[in-house]
């Protein structure tokens, strides 16, 4: 279960997050709904531990999370195989190549392999960020916007593989 005690966070004298308080339990998709500024993304980041907080507390219980961001990916001269194992070495994960042939086939990426990411479509650049979620190991997904981008085929793909995950017992925010 993901905790999250009274989050704060302000900038300057701005607060957008003010004592927040909820717990997320496993097999669960939790959808941030707001206005654009109403800080579902800060919130992300907070929890993601990208961005500090002024005070509160998040508890993972021991568990593992990965943060997919709403940015562009930044290793754009690598190509979609080259990006995930650099990804795979900073959390210190194995490379698993059925897990990789299975996931570039479920999201539609076969014949975009060998093209470095800052050639590929914004739909696509989406995709894979999908597939850096199904080939990394993590019990919590903080994943920001993640149907930007996407066209109506791409949208359903995503809607599929985060059910799947919801039913594996993961928590998606």
């Amino acid at each position: 279960m993901l905790e999250i005690k009274n989050l704060r966070k302000s900038f300057s004298s701005n607060c957008v997050l003010n004592d927040i308080s909820c717990s997320f339990s496993k097999g669960k998709i939790i959808a941030l709904l707001g206005k654009n500024g109403s800080g579902k993304t800060t919130f992300l980041k907070c929890v993601g531990n990208i961005m500090n907080i002024d005070s509160g507390e998040i508890e993972y219980n021991d568990s593992n999370f990965i943060f997919i961001n709403d940015k562009s990916n930044i290793f754009g001269d690598l190509t979609i195989y080259e990006n995930l194992r650099y990804i795979l070495s900073i959390y210190n994960q194995k490379f698993d190549s059925d897990r990789y042939q299975k996931s570039i086939q479920d999201l539609g990426l076969n014949s975009m392999q060998s093209i470095p990411l800052k050639h590929l479509s914004a739909g696509n650049i989406q995709r894979n960020k999908i597939l850096i979620a199904l080939n990394t190991n993590w019990e919590y997904l903080l994943i920001d916007e993640p149907f930007s981008n996407l066209d109506k085929e791409g949208s359903i793909v995503v809607k599929s593989i985060l059910s799947n995950l919801k039913n594996q017992k993961k928590i998606i925010l």
